[in-house]
């Protein structure tokens, strides 16, 4: 008999940003079960660096922002991809970001619930779970798509020195001022919102999962790396075994949430997986799951340096002479431009591809008012291309950023493992830029970008892209070559850290996130996304943990 120490009712595997909400509902929900939370990394949930949003950099030198890399991306030049950023400590990634608050299109959704197999994954069924959480920083928006008593506080409508120049040049363009992309349309330009809470007039604090989600009902162990579910002959989840050898057992059930990168390897080495996967490191096998480890996508971006005319006007940080108190509660960023590629200008591409429903337009990438890219404007020189303008500082106000985002790609990659050691990281091939339609798409937000920039009154502010200094890139202008936007992007191209779709709904999970073929187990997480979501996806996430917990409890809708 195990010691009833180590036996509790529901066990959740990774203390990230599902994970902890997940936990914490359990707790309130079901008061009379022990609820266990383990974690890999350490609790810095009062950590200084990790409160403060704007020092999430140092994260990786303090050890909780893990840096993953890819194998060599064939379509980027044969490129080993860096900074496929993750947190490692109680919070995860939610822990770690910038902390951008945000939903998708409504018809995002709608292809994620039809993969799925179900309606409560639809943008209206989600929208009750998103207003729970928010408590929304514009009071005037209205409580149709927000909420203003929920857990996560947001900060957000900061008006900065470009403000003017970028809406009326985004205007000339034929692209709108959307007042609130949470509405289910994101297209256009709208507001940034973080999820940060204001302390002071010019400062504001992180709010990660530990930190808003209530723990003390919740058994906690930190600096526990899991090593793989414990499944019994019957195929029910019985517990886990920690890498140190030590077990811990569910009467009930156990929830996985350790990301898309993590959450396939721990089922790998629990002998959940691919046949081929399992044999070929002598795993015994629990159940031949084709699914797992695949379809895995991520959303890919390319940054452009601009010099600014007259860095004296102090339109870039430090902000010299223009600067104000709430610049402090967040990052120098404004806004989000939010674009939709017609079907008629796809199709061609996708066909090209040899991709199945296009003639009818039934592909999911031809749905109304999907969002295909975004543009970033920021306000100093973000360093997301490594090494590419070494010379250019951050402080020294004389250059912004414009990052161009490929949200939604064809491309679908894997993860696999390096061995049947748990101490190992898997084996991460995005497949980045392998279709002719994420080529193309990426092309067209640097495109999009550049009419940007080149655009009055936008344009008399700035002086022209600043290259990267290696390799003889010429400047980017909207007169630059496909091929010169084409060997930018194989040479620069790089993620933003969003990996999803791993551990499929429809596929690896039924439509309450319980693994097919398993009793007793879930997953809820961003392995779970069948389809890319055109958003950056921590509020969803939250949104689907908060479902989850409720699916457990026996509280949500049927």
């Amino acid at each position: 008999m195990p010691d009833q120490g180590s036996v509790f009712d529901y066990i959740v595997v990774g203390g990230g940003t599902a994970g902890v909400a997940i936990a914490s509902r359990l707790s309130k929900y079901l008061p009379n079960c022990k609820i266990a939370l383990f974690e890999s990394g350490p609790d810095a949930t009062h950590h200084p660096k990790v409160n403060d949003p704007n020092l999430w950099p140092s994260l990786i030198q303090e050890g909780l922002l893990v840096d993953y890399q890819t194998t060599p991306q064939v379509h980027l030049d044969d490129r080993v991809v860096p900074a496929n950023l993750a947190g490692r400590l109680l919070s995860g990634s939610s822990g770690t970001n910038v902390g951008v608050w945000m939903r998708a299109s409504r018809t995002d959704y709608d292809v994620i619930a039809k993969a799925a197999g179900h309606s409560r994954f639809t943008f209206e069924k989600l929208l009750p779970y998103f207003k729970r959480l928010e408590n929304h920083w514009d009071v005037n928006a209205g409580s149709k798509y927000h909420g203003f008593s929920g857990p996560f506080r947001t900060v957000g409508g900061r008006e900065y020195p470009l403000r003017q120049p970028i809406l009326q040049s985004a205007e000339r363009l034929g692209i709108p001022y959307n007042p609130d992309s949470a509405n289910g349309d994101p297209t256009g330009v709208s507001d940034l919102t973080q999820n940060f809470r204001i302390i002071s007039p010019s400062k504001s604090e992180r709010q990660q999962s530990a930190k808003v989600y209530d723990l003390t009902r919740v058994h906690v162990e930190c600096d526990s790396p899991v090593a793989r579910i414990i499944v019994d002959t019957t195929g029910t989840a019985k517990g886990l075994e920690l890498v140190s050898g030590q077990k811990f057992h569910s009467r009930r059930e156990v929830i996985i949430s350790c990301g898309a990168h993590k959450t396939p390897q721990i089922l790998l080495l629990s002998g959940i997986g691919p046949r081929e996967e399992l044999e070929k490191h002598r795993i015994p096998q629990i159940l031949n799951s084709p699914a797992v480890g695949q379809n895995l996508h991520d959303h890919s971006q390319l940054t452009l340096f601009f010099k600014l005319r007259d860095p004296k006007k102090g339109q870039a940080l430090p902000f010299n002479g223009t600067m104000k108190p709430e610049f402090g509660h967040g990052t120098p960023w404004e806004f989000n431009i939010f674009s939709h590629i017609p079907a008629s200008e796809l199709s061609p591409i996708l066909t090209s591809d040899g991709l199945p429903g296009v003639a009818d337009e039934t592909h999911s990438l031809l749905g109304n008012k999907r969002c295909h890219t975004m543009t970033m404007p920021i306000y100093f020189p973000i360093q997301a291309n490594p090494l590419a303008n070494p010379d250019i500082g951050i402080m020294a106000g004389t250059h912004v950023s414009f990052v161009a985002l490929h949200l939604l790609p064809v491309s679908r990659g894997t993860i696999a493992l390096k061995s049947a050691n748990p101490k190992d990281e898997p084996i991460i091939d995005p497949k980045f830029m392998s279709t002719n339609t994420d080529r193309y798409i990426i092309r067209r937000a640097i495109r999009d970008v550049l009419r940007l920039v080149e655009t009055e009154p936008l344009a008399s502010e700035l002086d022209g892209e600043a290259p990267p200094l290696d390799h003889g890139h010429p400047a980017l202008t909207s007169k630059s070559t496909d091929g010169e936007i084409d060997a930018r992007v194989r040479r620069y191209v790089s993620t933003i850290s969003h990996p999803m779709g791993t551990c499929a709904l429809g596929k690896v999970l039924d439509t309450e996130f319980r693994v097919k073929g398993v009793k007793g187990l879930r997953v809820c997480d961003a392995s779970v996304f069948p389809e890319p979501l055109g958003a950056m996806p921590m509020q969803t996430i939250y949104a689907l943990a908060e479902l989850c917990a409720d699916l457990i409890a026996g509280q949500a809708e049927t």
